[in-house]
């Protein structure tokens, strides 16, 4: 091995240089701008090595053998030296010094290691202040979504995008949170303030003794970390946070080692080491293999009241362990820090049969079961756990109580409120400000979650706690309906999760997850779904079966091209078994929704019901308020409004957040559009508005919500007279990558052109919309679609076309029994028979479409009014056909309906005035608007009304 002191500097230099530090190499020093340090002799051979080596691999075993020449040394000594270096350094410099997890450290200075003839002046200032790029840790990302269509007809797909992320609130809980005690072992945090007290265990493995004396040290190891982790006032650092410095902390190390006696083979010792005022201090139990987890409690106990004096007199439980089932439990601990969950929890099963009275092995089974989406024994096993680890202190007590809490999916409101009461407390324990960001995204309150998660100095804390902020960062912009801002982070997550390397298979596949969720909430069909494959492959790798399954069911759903319950009833009977309701809700809505793309509508409403069923039966309120904004539009597709305006008001009450409430305010206010409220329509939909800017102050109009309501807010507009203010409706639609979005966009800006009185270009544009909307599946979505394209093309003079479509949808309407969809296809067929002349075929349509009992809808009875007049003046009943021409303008100069008023109009001769309109008021209203296509000159009328006989008459 080469010798530590052969370096490629010339013989004789006594300095060198890299970037702002100097290295004196006469005296061991470390010159910073700011200060210097002197370095002991090892840990300066250790930083020579670095020095002559830089961006190369070293593994532990090289430097033990070039720093520690044919010296058994214990092997956190590299790790405190590495972080004594990282000091010596400083604090931006720290990452010098990179860890490889499991293998060794590369040094990587930001510039060549330079060789100083003579001693140098102070580095200038500019290069005292500057600071070694590091990796961009975001991606930007489009964002969309599917925002519904305006209020003149049934919306597209008023809840159609639903189903493709619905179960991220499930998956925040399956998939994200419940890691309090796993996270606090494995990445503890960093809070901005430092806490009471850091304190790292360091188990020293002794490499001249046999491996059955080794298990014990991980018995006092856990049982120790398990005390300390539960105190609020303690943060736990592992060796891996030593070589990362801690962001600079000095923390209390203990080391802890087992060891046989040599002159006896059957006794055995544990040793803990530690400073105490510059002095080591040591605390030793020596005893025989069986006294041993009495050896192990004590010790655990003795160290408790020297590491925290305030917690001398505390009562803690006692180790109910024999030796057999220690040894047995210390290969479950391996299993843990492998994070292999299927093997640990294996292996915590034997350990609760072997030792039922000993709490710490259930209480992570529990978890262990959680991580595996478990959750039925998961819970079972944490309750037992609580009431075995007895007496504790009240805030450990507290803690275990949020634990419970958080096993149980059907409780994760209460446990958010238990970690929000803990962090309060101990706002310097990060971690519980992170377990209840995780329970809140959990029960369907993502605002809540992004006021804790959102915060800078989250970017202090290490990598595992960074991953968990990512992962809940993620699902709450999903669940609020902003995939742009939700993909940024789901993508950050996969790399802390990727660079993490073995053992966090399980944090990749959640965060590969929420990608391809946030791109299929986008991207729709056109979405990569490669990423669910992926995401499969990493929850193998961790055990984790059931959401392997619940990613490629994903997959197969989004392909469009598999039958909707292929592999349910697997997966539904999983979750069901596995305690996971939320996610068996959420599945049965998922399947629902591919039934009614398709069209099959017995079996969407069979699985909206059972969903439902199964909501109210787990008393899962959260997932019922998500099925009543489901059944709104039921309500809205069947023609029952006043049963829809009753729903909205009990859902306004709920407490909606994010995507929820912008499909509530959606819903809102198309009902009242269709009413003829528009101007009370405007008004919620700038409520709606003003709600997201509050929660969202400067963010972009790209995202969803604002999507959706650029969309309905573009046909108010129009109806209204307002061209500029339709296109501006339409482009806000748009906004978003989704394709449904901008067909929608793309059809709404025909019907501006149509209103306009550009009858070619919008005709051109509808029957280019039609043949994409041809490749959609056949059901609900399409049909509303196909209608709202049909009238347009009846008004742009494409009469047969329009006729074909509605003869088409007719009957799949009546199949599935939307009365709205038949009512508007009704009256279609009635407007298409008048072009012909075939007053037989209107007045059949019309009495069809009056049957279903929607007379006070607004914009389907004007349409119904007018067709009634051009046939009474068919049958030469002028009066009657001015009398409902006069009540229909009336009417819509209440509602602000100006196209209607328009069309009303155009049906009149010359000259005649309407109400309070004369001509003039009426070119005005033409020039005003810009609405010169809005007429009815496409119907054929057979006669208008006589001019000598009524000119210089009005209609009242």
């Amino acid at each position: 091995m080469a010798d530590p002191t052969q370096h490629p500097w010339p013989a004789g230099t006594r300095r060198l240089r890299v970037h702002d530090v100097q290295i004196d190499l006469r005296y061991r020093r470390v010159i910073r701008p700011d200060q210097e340090a002197e370095l002991p002799q090892r840990m300066f051979e250790l930083l020579l090595v670095f020095l002559a080596e830089p961006q190369v691999l070293h593994n532990r075993s090289e430097l033990f053998a070039r720093v520690w020449p044919g010296v058994i040394v214990e092997d956190a000594n590299l790790s405190q030296s590495v972080w004594m270096l990282r000091k010596a350094l400083g604090e931006s410099r720290k990452h010098w010094i990179r860890t490889v997890a499991k293998s060794g450290y590369v040094f990587e200075p930001p510039s060549p290691v330079e060789a100083l003839d003579e001693s140098p002046s102070a580095p200038p200032a500019e290069a005292i202040n500057k600071e070694s790029p590091r990796p961009a840790d975001e991606v930007a990302a489009p964002a969309g979504d599917a925002p519904s269509p305006g209020p003149l007809l049934p919306p597209a797909a008023p809840r159609r995008d639903r189903w493709r992320w619905v179960a991220v609130a499930a998956l925040a809980a399956v998939l994200i949170g419940a890691a309090f005690w796993w996270m606090q072992r494995e990445e503890t945090n960093t809070p901005p303030l430092p806490p009471q007290l850091a304190i790292a265990l360091i188990d020293v493995e002794d490499k001249a003794a046999p491996q059955d004396a080794r298990w014990p040290v991980t018995l006092l190891h856990t049982w120790l970390e398990w005390k300390l982790d539960s105190l609020p006032e303690v943060t736990l650092l592992t060796e891996a946070h030593l070589a990362a410095d801690a962001a600079g902390r000095s923390p209390r190390i203990v080391f802890l080692s087992s060891g046989v006696d040599s002159a006896n083979p059957n006794r055995i010792h544990l040793l803990a080491r530690f400073d105490q005022g510059g002095v080591e201090q040591r605390i030793e139990k020596r005893g025989t293999r069986a006294e041993l987890p009495a050896m192990a409690d004590a010790l655990s106990r003795e160290l408790l009241v020297v590491l925290v004096p305030a917690r001398a007199k505390e009562r803690w439980p006692v180790l109910t362990i024999d030796t057999h089932a220690a040894r047995r439990y210390a290969q479950a601990i391996d299993a843990i820090d492998r994070r292999d969950w299927v093997k640990s929890a294996e292996i915590l099963q034997d350990v609760t049969r072997l030792a039922p009275e000993f709490g710490l092995p259930r209480l992570q089974l529990g978890y262990a079961l959680s991580r595996l989406s478990r959750a039925a024994p998961a819970i079972e096993q944490t309750e037992a756990a609580i009431r075995l680890l007895q007496p504790v202190p009240d805030d450990v007590a507290e803690v275990l109580n949020a634990e419970r809490l958080s096993r149980n999916p059907q409780q994760f409101g209460e446990a958010a409120k238990a970690w929000a009461a803990l962090a309060a407390k101990h706002p310097e324990k990060r971690a519980y400000t992170l377990e209840q960001a995780s329970k809140l995204n959990a029960s369907n309150q993502p605002k809540e979650a992004l006021a804790l998660l959102n915060r800078p100095e989250w970017d202090r804390e290490s990598a595992g706690i960074r991953l968990r902020q990512r992962l809940n960062l993620a699902a709450a912009y999903l669940q609020l309906g902003d995939p742009q801002h939700a993909r940024e982070h789901a993508l950050a997550a996969e790399r802390i999760a990727a660079a993490a390397g073995q053992g966090w298979e399980h944090e990749l596949g959640s965060a590969l997850l929420l990608t391809a969720q946030t791109d299929v909430f986008q991207y729709e069909r056109k979405a990569d779904l490669s990423r669910f494959e992926e995401a499969a492959k990493q929850f193998e790798l961790a055990g984790d079966g059931m959401n392997a399954l619940y990613a490629r069911f994903l997959a197969e759903s989004n392909r469009g091209d598999t039958p909707p319950e292929s592999g349910l009833d697997v997966l539904l009977a999983q979750a069901r078994e596995r305690g996971y309701r939320s996610l068996e809700i959420a599945m049965l809505r998922m399947v629902a929704f591919r039934h009614y793309e398709r069209g099959n509508m017995p079996a969407y409403r069979a699985r909206l019901e059972q969903a439902l069923a199964t909501a109210l039966t787990s008393g899962d309120t959260n997932e019922q308020h998500l099925l009543e904004l489901d059944l709104l539009n039921e309500d809205f597709l069947r023609g029952q409004f006043d049963s829809a305006e009753r729903r909205v008001m009990r859902l306004a009450k709920a407490g909606l957040q994010g995507d929820d409430a912008s499909w509530l305010s959606s819903f809102e206010a198309i009902i009242l559009a269709n009413r003829g409220r528009f101007a009370l329509s405007e008004k919620v939909l700038d409520e709606a508005g003003k709600t997201y800017s509050q929660a969202n102050p400067g963010e972009q109009s790209s995202s969803a919500a604002v999507s959706r309501v650029g969309c309905v807010r573009a046909d108010l507009r129009l109806v209204r007279g307002d061209i500029p203010g339709a296109r501006a409706g339409w482009k806000a639609c748009s906004a978003s990558e989704s394709p449904s979005s901008r067909l929608q966009a793309a059809i709404g800006n025909a019907m501006i052109d149509l209103a306009a009185g550009d009858r070619a270009a919008s005709r051109k544009q509808l029957l280019d919309t039609r043949k994409q909307v041809e490749q959609m599946p056949d059901g609900p979505d399409r049909w509303t679609t196909e209608l709202w394209i049909a009238n347009g093309l009846a008004r742009a003079g494409d009469i047969t076309t329009a006729e074909h479509t509605f003869r088409r949808i007719l009957p799949l309407a009546r199949a599935t029994q939307y009365e709205w969809i038949i009512a508007i296809t009704e009256t279609g067929l009635a407007e298409t028979a008048a072009t012909r002349g075939d007053w037989k075929a209107v007045r059949e349509h019309l009495a069809t479409a009056r049957k279903i009992g929607l007379g006070d809808i607004w914009t389907l009875s004007n349409r119904i009014s007018v067709l009634d007049a051009i046939a009474a003046l068919n049958d030469g009943d002028s009066r009657r056909a001015l009398q409902l021409l006069a009540s229909v303008h009336a009417q819509a100069v209440r509602n602000g309906d100006v196209v209607t008023q328009l069309e009303v109009q155009s049906l009149l001769p010359p000259g005649m005035a309407i109400g309070e309109c004369n001509e003039r008021c009426q070119s005005a209203l033409v020039a005003s608007s810009g609405l010169r296509g809005a007429t009815l000159d496409w119907l054929v009328v057979p006669a208008k009304v006589d001019a000598k006989t009524l000119l210089g008459q009005s209609i009242r």
